[in-house]
């Protein structure tokens, strides 16, 4: 091999080790991204059904006052 080709491969080898561990990097931001995201859902989860349970238990059945209370009232 010609001293050119020589310092062009060695180059590209450069490049790929560096491209390598930069996808290692993203790779690793990644999957704390995911878990972060799986932690969140889970959570969400537990407040939606923590809601849940105190709306039920609030008399949503319409026994204070008919309705919601979110709902707004008719002169609205």
């Amino acid at each position: 091999m010609t001293r050119p080709d020589e310092e062009r491969l060695q180059k590209l080898e450069e490049l790929c080790s560096y491209q390598g561990a930069e996808i290692e990097t993203l790779s690793d931001a990644v999957r704390e991204q995911w878990q972060q995201i799986d932690i969140l859902k889970k959570a969400l989860l537990r407040q939606r059904d923590r809601l849940t349970e105190l709306e039920e238990s609030s008399g949503g059945d319409g026994g204070g006052g008919g309705g919601h209370e979110n709902t707004k009232p008719p002169h609205y």
